[in-house]
This record gives C-alpha cells, sequence and structure tokens, in this order.
C-alpha cells in the first residue's frame, strides 16, 4: 500500500494523513486515534493488530481496492490520493452497511494478536493423530 502511495505523489510526511483517510472513510469521519479511543485500545497498539478477522478483512479489502485504483486511474496527485483511499474507505462502509454487517466502529476491540500468538503457542494440542489414523491428512497417498 505505502508503495502505491509513494508512486501516487504522496510524500513520507504524508503517509500518516493517506492511511487516515482510508480509516476516515469507512469508520465515519474517525482518524486511527479517534477509533483507538472508541474501542478503548492503548495509543501505543497497532489498531490492526486488535482486529477481529471480519473487520480486519474489510480493512484489507479496503487497502487492496485503494492500491489497485490509484494504478488503475493513474493518479498521481497528493491530495487526489489521498481523497481515493477516503472514497474506497466510504464505499466499502457502505458495502457493510448494504448488508447489513456491524459497522467497523462497533465492533469490540479483539485480543493483542501478540496475546493470541503467545497463548496458541503455550496451547497443547487436542487432537493428535498417529499412525494409520492420520493417513491423508498428512500428505501421504496411502489408502
Amino acid at each position: 500500500m505505502s508503495g502505491a502511495a509513494r508512486q501516487a505523489g504522496v510524500q513520507n510526511r504524508m503517509f500518516g494523513v493517506f492511511h487516515d483517510a482510508g480509516y476516515k472513510g469507512m469508520y465515519a469521519g474517525r482518524g486511527q486515534d479517534a477509533i483507538k479511543a472508541v474501542k478503548d485500545i492503548p495509543a501505543r497498539d497497532n489498531l490492526m493488530d486488535r482486529m477481529n478477522a471480519t473487520e480486519l478483512a474489510a480493512n484489507q479489502f479496503r487497502m487492496t481496492q485503494t492500491r489497485d485504483k490509484l494504478a488503475r486511474e493513474g493518479i498521481s496527485s497528493e491530495s487526489r490520493a489521498i481523497d481515493a483511499h477516503k472514497t474506497v474507505g466510504r464505499e466499502v462502509r457502505d458495502a457493510i452497511k448494504r448488508i447489513g454487517g456491524a459497522m467497523p466502529e462497533d465492533i469490540p476491540a479483539a485480543e493483542h494478536i501478540k496475546s493470541v500468538h503467545k497463548r496458541l503457542k503455550s496451547a497443547v494440542p487436542k487432537l493428535a493423530l498417529e499412525g494409520s489414523d492420520a493417513v491423508g491428512l498428512t500428505g501421504d497417498a496411502e489408502q
């Protein structure tokens, strides 16, 4: 995304504004700091590290669609790139609304991804298959 923004003319000092524009479109005018405040996410946390799968997927869709729009339309102006990101964010929000999904700002903050990773790493597997029970699951062609 940053590479596409840079190619579209977004200067380093404006990357925060560019990224915030996408959030503002998708979160009813709220930028990253305001979203964190609504969701009670500490300022030091990365917002995307606290999104559940649905919210994360919507944001990834927003970013990929913005990247493609910048390239497809040959956008080469910083202000047009920022406007495009906000517009795509708004369109994704409108699609969520039409589908009847939860508005992204209403989705509670998820457990921090680092905590999830740590928990999963130390979790004891609940299912273990050995020998003939694992045939087909391990890529063995044996039937």
